[in-house]
């Protein structure tokens, strides 16, 4: 059964964008492209979501990263 979002692609694909054109413009390199989107995420997770739910987030959150990265080359 296909997860839904109700975040349309279109609106996902709009703020990715703007958020690629600011590391871009700023030539910022893969390492801290990480850092940046690591240190978002963090605290996104620690102001956003209450305590008791952040392991669970969290843990969610590198299952589905994981799940989506491309591991063989194209």
């Amino acid at each position: 059964m296909p997860i839904i979002s109700k975040y349309s692609n279109e609106k996902i694909e709009t703020v990715l964008d703007e958020v690629m054109e600011v590391l871009h413009k700023n030539e910022v390199s893969v390492d801290l492209s990480l850092m940046i989107l690591g240190n978002s995420i963090t605290h996104i997770i620690n102001s956003q979501v209450p305590v008791n739910k952040r392991s669970e987030i969290s843990s969610k959150f590198v299952k589905a990263l994981s799940a989506s990265i491309n591991t063989k080359e194209k």
